[in-house]
């Protein structure tokens, strides 16, 4: 079995027009059952020896606190904070964990999506666009790259606002669509009870976060930035990238086309020759 954590960040609802939320990023990490223990005790092992082996009870790890130095963070330097952030992924790098991801340009969608590209869901809402195709693309990893016997778990932080079209969502692909191009990989979908003992669903929200954060940098959404808070954003994504599953946004099934077209416009990357201009 292995563990596929999602997180999203950006996410305002219908609001595609938000200046301060201009990309949405929905995904996270990859964990096999065999391995999940030993990657939550070294994840754990960081983020003991970063408060020097005394972790505040309660702890959780906030990405946005984090790189803004607030909460738990307040009173750490930029140095102290930017160096977990990339041991935190080093880990990730050094176990060798996949990362997936998919990332929105709200304008962009909001200038071609109309609304009847899925059946079931609607596509002007990011987070749906973006699930359904983590959805696809995991299943198809899954099948084409772990084994015959390989099976998916997908573990969401829950969103109450698309609970609904989630499971609408799930039952379809899972029973409505030609059986050829049902799923069958991706056995079961659950939520964590509680994310401040789901240290997964943690990494999950600080890598989303600082993919959204470098994109937004890449796409001129934050001409204001300091050239240290973009390079930072930038080593953190490369190590990202090299971590994540290919993309495709080619898929089979007339169900499915519609949506994945739509993403082909809105989708948010980084753009030509990145790693030259950050000197990678």
């Amino acid at each position: 079995m292995h563990f596929f954590y999602l997180d999203e960040t950006g996410c305002t609802g219908p609001n595609l027009r938000d200046p301060d939320q201009p990309i949405f990023v929905i995904g996270g990490i990859s964990v096999s059952d065999e391995r999940w223990r030993k990657t939550t005790d070294a994840i754990e092992a960081v983020v003991s020896k970063f408060f020097n082996g005394r972790i505040p009870s309660n702890f959780e790890l906030h990405a946005h606190e984090l790189v803004s130095r607030s909460g738990r963070f307040r009173g750490r330097t930029q140095d102290e904070c930017n160096a977990f952030a990339h041991e935190l992924l080093d880990t990730v790098v050094k176990l060798r964990h996949r990362i997936h991801f998919v990332a929105v340009d709200k304008a962009k969608l909001a200038e071609h999506a109309k609304g009847k590209e899925h059946k079931i869901i609607d596509c002007r809402a990011p987070y749906l666009l973006g699930f359904n195709y983590l959805v696809t693309a995991i299943e198809r990893y899954v099948r084409d790259k772990l084994g015959k016997s390989a099976r998916a778990m997908i573990i969401l932080d829950k969103k109450d606002l698309y609970q609904l079209d989630i499971d609408n969502l799930t039952r379809y692909r899972r029973y409505e669509v030609p059986a050829a191009r049902r799923l069958t990989r991706i056995v079961e979908f659950s939520y964590p009870v509680d994310s401040m003992r789901h240290p997964l669903v943690q990494l999950s929200d600080l890598i989303i976060y600082l993919t959204k954060k470098f994109l937004e940098c890449d796409n001129g959404y934050r001409e204001n930035y300091q050239p240290a808070a973009r390079n930072f954003f930038a080593s953190c994504y490369e190590k990202i990238c090299n971590r994540a599953l290919p993309a495709s946004l080619n898929v089979k099934g007339l169900e499915e086309v519609g949506a994945h077209e739509l993403l082909k416009w809105c989708q948010s990357t980084h753009q030509r020759r990145w790693r030259k201009r950050y000197q990678f």
